[in-house]
């Protein structure tokens, strides 16, 4: 396999912060990411924020594409750098809120499903551990710094063909894992029923 090296920054179309917006606890209308989105290596949906917005119109440049790269650039060290792919739902619209990076790659270089998994790689945590700035209670990391991280990739029909078999096999483990926790649920309640039986 050919690996060509590259600066990430030659791999992006775009790499920014999302909009500052305050939130609210009991806000309502276009939800939008936060720190906490990114909880267990995945988008997760229950974990939004929202702040009573409408009309995404004032908004529209950071509504969330599909295959879009969010990074958690401003955290504790242990989780400065985790990256989810974000893959958009029909007809969900979802603001890019502040403390995340949004990275859009330059597909025709990088596939943002490849690059995913590379930013999970022992290679890039390291990569960003080099370039991470600490305060008191938080790291944090520079956009700058980031665009110039090396990385070694092969060719994009290859790129394609990785991505493809890497994605299948998460969403696979992804899949025996809720099946196994549905399990675990069940096996609880019947034990629970059990003990209201025998009461």
């Amino acid at each position: 396999m050919e690996l060509r090296k590259y600066k990430l920054g030659e791999c992006l179309k775009l790499i920014e912060n999302g909009a500052v917006i305050k939130q609210f606890k009991d806000g309502k209308g276009i939800p939008i990411t936060r720190i906490e989105t990114l909880s267990n290596n995945s988008f997760n949906r229950n974990r939004l924020g929202y702040a009573n917005i409408v009309n995404a119109n004032e908004y529209a440049h950071y509504i969330l594409d599909d295959k879009d790269l969010l990074m958690s650039h401003i955290n504790s060290r242990i989780f400065l750098g985790r990256t989810v792919l974000y893959r958009k739902r029909p007809d969900e619209q979802i603001i890019h809120g502040m403390n995340l990076l949004r990275l859009k790659t330059d597909e025709c270089l990088l596939n943002p499903t490849y690059a995913y998994f590379l930013f999970q790689t022992t290679y890039f945590k390291k990569c960003i551990d080099t370039i991470r700035k600490d305060a008191i209670n938080q790291s944090s990391i520079a956009i700058s710094d980031i665009k110039n991280i090396t990385i070694q990739i092969p060719p994009i029909d290859e790129q394609n063909q990785i991505a493809e078999s890497l994605d299948t096999l998460e969403r696979k483990i992804s899949l025996n894992r809720s099946i196994n926790d549905n399990l675990a649920l069940l096996g609880r309640s019947s034990r629970v029923a059990e003990v209201h039986r025998a009461v």
